[in-house]
């Protein structure tokens, strides 16, 4: 909902998550805030997205600040300066309740990513958990990362590469590179060329076959990616059954209860 170039985006929050959030997930991902943000002692949240974060926090949901993204700035600033940042990090994480997850696609230094992540674990707030994105197949940086930063990671998301790809694979790949099955999410588009937002989708890249690899595996939980943008193309702006569905068959509620993630 907060997109880097163009601010606040209100389709990444739709009705259905204003009014009854906890029906459809239990961990909200906020895309996006950037590493640069975290190098800025005066760097707060836009208005628009910090009432946001409070009015999920409100309905039951825990939130996490998307840090980075495909398109980001400020790694390198924040990578060699991981105590700075990780101090703006809890900052936020402490005015708002909320956690972090690093989404670092550009590589660069891994030690200073690795310290960011563990001195933000150490200082984070009482029910916020810190987590990373990885490609479906991770990145050399990445698996340094994983290496690094495991303990100080929830969990860490398998993100998709496309609407079709066998989530089987990057299971896989995700563990041989250090990821315990129990700390994995998988990531799925919501509607672009799937109905996940309508429906347990039952085919390559549905929810369905997530569920599938979840119990096989034993796995931390699904994610969904996004709302909001083209792949939420066909998706209602009032419902998202499919997601309350997937919810209730992960059972996903509440976090601190069950070892499951359903992240939006």
């Amino acid at each position: 909902m907060n997109d880097p170039s163009k601010g606040w985006q209100p389709d990444g929050f739709p009705q259905y998550l204003q009014d009854d959030a906890a029906k459809y997930l239990n961990v909200a991902g906020i895309s996006f805030i950037q590493p640069s943000d975290l190098m800025n002692d005066a760097y707060d949240l836009p208005e628009k997205v910090g009432n946001a974060v409070q009015h999920l926090r409100k309905q039951g949901v825990a939130v996490q600040l998307l840090v980075g993204g495909e398109v980001s700035s400020g790694w390198n600033s924040l990578q060699a300066s991981p105590d700075k940042a990780a101090a703006n990090a809890i900052n936020l994480m402490k005015k708002y309740g909320c956690g972090i997850e690093v989404d670092d696609e550009a590589g660069g230094d891994t030690a200073g990513l690795i310290k960011f992540i563990q001195l933000v674990h150490t200082g984070r707030p009482n029910g916020t958990h810190v987590s990373m994105d990885v490609a479906g197949t991770p990145s050399g940086p990445q698996r340094a990362v994983i290496k690094g930063a495991i303990d100080s990671l929830d969990w860490v998301n398998m993100m998709v590469s496309n609407p079709g790809y066998d989530q089987d694979n990057s299971v896989k790949f995700g563990n041989e590179y250090g990821i315990p099955y129990d700390k994995m999410t998988v990531a799925y588009y919501a509607g672009a060329w799937v109905d996940n937002c309508n429906k347990m989708d039952s085919g390559v890249g549905g929810t369905m076959a997530g569920l599938a690899l979840f119990k096989k595996y034993g796995l931390k939980g699904l994610s969904i990616w996004a709302v909001g943008g083209m792949s939420y193309h066909n998706c209602k702006t009032d419902d998202a059954p499919g997601f309350s569905q997937a919810s209730t068959a992960l059972g996903a509620h509440p976090l601190q209860a069950v070892a499951t993630s359903l992240v939006v």
